[in-house]
């Protein structure tokens, strides 16, 4: 077990899933994880045999939905807040990098299926979406990949107080996860 409590293997993913989320398949190295995980990058070889095995089997970065512990009725600023958190503090932005880890993945198809059923797992979760199609979660995963590539990529919204712009753009994704209650049985 390293010094942080995780096993070589754990650390590697947990290294690979992040830098993966943050830079995509092609911007990392498995030199670049083994350096991240506190490991040999011989190490990661052998754990996961290719850099490609090892994207399968790490879960490019998934805390855009976790730690998401606020009233249903805070959901939609509390997204858009950590949006414009990572922008201030100058950090990646894994909503903006999802398309592009997608289509930069060895296998676009596979890992868009896999990524888009993740995040409509975790996001119906959240809002306790009953629709079969997941409708409000996608509505949700879609709004904030949009802001996400417009804050960042684009970079719209220069100029706005944060606060405005959070209470500006929380509500219309707060609009989508007040509209899946009467949808709820």
């Amino acid at each position: 077990m390293s010094a942080a409590g995780m096993s070589s293997r754990d650390a590697v993913l947990d290294s690979a899933g992040r830098l993966f989320g943050e830079r995509g398949y092609r911007g990392v190295t498995v030199r670049d994880i083994a350096s991240d995980a506190g490991v040999s990058a011989a190490l990661v070889m052998k754990l996961y045999g290719s850099k490609e095995k090892l994207f399968a089997a790490a879960k490019p970065d998934e805390s855009l939905l976790s730690e998401l512990d606020v009233p249903a009725a805070e959901l939609g600023a509390t997204l858009v807040f950590r949006v414009l958190m990572r922008r201030e503090r100058g950090l990646q932005e894994p909503w903006a990098m999802l398309p592009f880890t997608i289509q930069d993945s060895p296998t676009p198809d596979a890992a868009r299926a896999d990524t888009r059923e993740r995040y409509l797992t975790s996001m119906a979760g959240l809002l306790e979406d009953p629709t079969p199609d997941r409708r409000y979660a996608s509505t949700v995963v879609a709004l904030m990949t949009g802001f996400g590539e417009a804050v960042r990529t684009l970079g719209m919204f220069e100029g706005w107080d944060f606060d405005e712009l959070v209470a500006h753009y929380g509500a219309i994704v707060q609009s989508q996860i007040d509209a899946c209650r009467p949808a709820r049985p």
